[in-house]
């Protein structure tokens, strides 16, 4: 079985795709580099006409990152100075974007409904209180239950 990477290089057609991811996984590297802090809360989504777009899982990451934008910039800027796979990257610009990761709606346990032999434990103690209101309370959910 051919792996993904061998059929990319085999066909000329898929190879700017190839290009494209392993630029794109250049500059997450370069980002998880200069900003760990960032790395877990956003990802880099493109950096074109020097200006690298980053995908925030937040608002409040979004905001912070806005305001580090420009001691950012010059770390990028020293990283690739340094950097001998990274030349050339030219940016005057972080834009950020605030791309809300979904989350798997948890589902809520339903609650088993009461036995009668329960409600008829609670049906005899409502008799025997002296708070009208809870009393009544108590006989309208009894009255709920059974009709379930």
């Amino acid at each position: 079985m051919l792996k993904i990477k061998q059929i990319f290089t085999r066909h000329h057609d898929l190879q700017p795709l190839l290009q494209e991811a392993s630029d794109r996984q250049q500059l997450q590297q370069l980002w998880s580099a200069v900003a760990p802090e960032f790395s877990t809360l956003s990802q880099v989504l493109a950096a074109e006409h020097g200006i690298l777009t980053i995908g925030a899982y937040s608002g409040a990451v979004a905001s912070k990152i806005r305001l580090l934008e420009a001691g950012l910039l010059r770390k990028i800027q020293d990283f690739c100075q340094k950097s001998q796979q990274i030349k050339g990257l030219n940016l005057s610009a972080i834009k950020v974007k605030v791309q809300v990761k979904s989350r798997h709606q948890s589902r809520h346990k339903r609650i088993k409904s009461p036995s009668n032999q329960a409600l008829n434990t609670l049906e005899s103690c409502a008799g025997q209180i002296n708070n009208p209101a809870l009393e009544a309370a108590l006989r309208h959910f009894i009255a709920h239950q059974r009709r379930r």
